[in-house]
């Protein structure tokens, strides 16, 4: 990765490789973005979490009605929801319901959240995209 950006919250690398890129904050976590993310900051979009399935492993039975359950209403169910943002910040939280496995009181979901990356990675990255171009393999020669 080479670093393209440093700024007073965060630096900004890129991959030399593949159309990808990390944000890390001085103090705080550290984003990977794609090329669809570069695309959207370009946009004015605000880049979310990748939509992975998740594994979790519940410390009770939820019963059998956790298929219709929102994210606040999972949370509050486990009794945690005062541990985590205010339920006007996790309506931004896209969460779906993929399955349960009551034996083992297995969750699936995906969470996609808006991702908190400081304000000038995104205007350092949406004046980026107007002149980026991806990378491409199919310009490489045959050796």
């Amino acid at each position: 990765m080479t670093q393209i950006f440093s700024g007073s919250e965060c630096d900004i690398f890129q991959s030399g490789v593949s159309d990808r890129w990390m944000v890390v904050k001085h103090t705080g976590p550290w984003f990977r973005l794609k090329y669809t993310d570069l695309q959207g900051i370009k946009n004015g979009d605000i880049p979310k979490s990748p939509d992975e399935v998740i594994p979790y492993r519940l410390p009770l039975e939820p019963g059998d009605r956790i298929n219709e359950w929102s994210l606040p209403d999972l949370l509050a169910a486990l009794g945690v929801e005062g541990r985590y943002a205010p339920t006007a910040d996790l309506e931004q939280v896209e969460y779906q319901f993929v399955g349960y496995y009551a034996p083992k009181h297995l969750l699936e979901y995906v969470a996609r959240a808006p991702l908190a990356i400081p304000d000038e990675a995104h205007a350092f990255l949406a004046d980026y995209a107007e002149s980026y171009t991806p990378i491409s393999f199919d310009d490489a020669e045959d050796v």
